[in-house]
């Protein structure tokens, strides 16, 4: 039996875009995208005209990790918060930049892209949508032999 952890992004309405944002700047592909409107409609719960274009469920794929996303389902409350924390791990400095940049676009820098011991490139960044990521840079085997120092 395989046990597989995937983030859940739950959104006030916006999935849509910002799927297309993760699409851009994580480079995320779009496996899969159903909208409350494309389910079947249940006559004893009748979905509001406005909440069938939302997005029931949705799966990013960012390099070899899956996140769902979706809006939240009608007539539940969003709150928007840092419970959920996703930590994208690369190892190209460039990348790691990359994200950085385009995550803090809109968004909150909550620690600028630095070395740190356990990284050469290390940010903590909240996106315009208020998802928290930590973006790290993971060391070669080779660095960790020399003390975690920064490769040249």
């Amino acid at each position: 039996m395989t046990v597989q952890l995937n983030s859940f992004l739950m959104m006030d309405g916006n999935a849509k875009e910002a799927i297309d944002f993760y699409k851009e700047s994580l480079d995320a592909n779009l496996l899969f995208c159903q909208t409350f409107g494309d389910a079947p409609e249940d006559p004893k719960s009748p979905l509001p005209e406005n909440s069938k274009d939302l997005v029931a469920h949705a799966i990013l794929k960012i390099g070899d990790t899956n996140i769902m996303i979706a809006d939240m389902f009608p007539g539940l409350q969003y709150r928007n918060g840092n419970n959920v924390n996703i930590c994208i791990t690369t190892n190209e400095i460039e990348k790691t930049n990359k994200f950085y940049e385009l995550l803090k676009q809109e968004g909150q820098v909550v620690m600028p892209l630095k070395q740190v011991h356990f990284s050469p490139a290390y940010a903590i960044v909240t996106d315009k949508f208020g998802i928290t990521f930590q973006i790290f840079t993971a060391l070669s085997e080779e660095a960790v032999k020399r003390g975690h120092q920064k490769e040249n």
